[in-house]
């Protein structure tokens, strides 16, 4: 270590999100999955899939997909962690959004919400991938 005594070998940084602190070698870590399906008519959104972190964990959002088999008439929006990401969306088919590793507090809420146009029926398929650590 270049401006380092001698004597100190190594240096170890904690991240801490929220006041909790992310280990770099984690004890636990739990796998997320949420994988959910809406059937939908009205022109209001509505939950296709959430996630909500688990108290005292810290979450770390992978990926979040979509896809409908009905891409002229959905429209798509996703919010994560109060912050909405896009309202509005129109898609060309299915779509996967990578996030690498993006560290959210407890209590943090993933949710990607669909509608239609009010009158046609659709089909809308989502999910959240990730993991909590804690």
């Amino acid at each position: 270590m270049a401006d380092s005594p001698d004597w100190i070998t190594d240096v170890q940084v904690t991240v801490i999100v929220e006041n909790t602190p992310v280990p770099s070698t984690p004890a636990n870590e739990w796998a997320i999955t949420r994988l959910d399906r809406l059937t939908v008519t009205l022109a209001v959104y509505d939950t296709v899939a959430s996630w909500t972190v688990t108290a005292g964990r810290v979450g770390i959002l992978q990926f979040v997909e979509m896809e409908t088999d009905n891409y002229d008439i959905t429209s798509f929006r996703l919010t994560i962690a109060g912050v909405v990401q896009f309202t509005g969306a129109k898609i060309g088919g299915s779509l996967a959004l990578e996030w690498p590793c993006v560290k959210l507090a407890a209590g943090s809420v993933v949710l990607l919400e669909a509608m239609s146009d009010g009158i046609t029926e659709v089909n809308v398929d989502g999910d959240i991938l990730g993991k909590e650590v804690g």
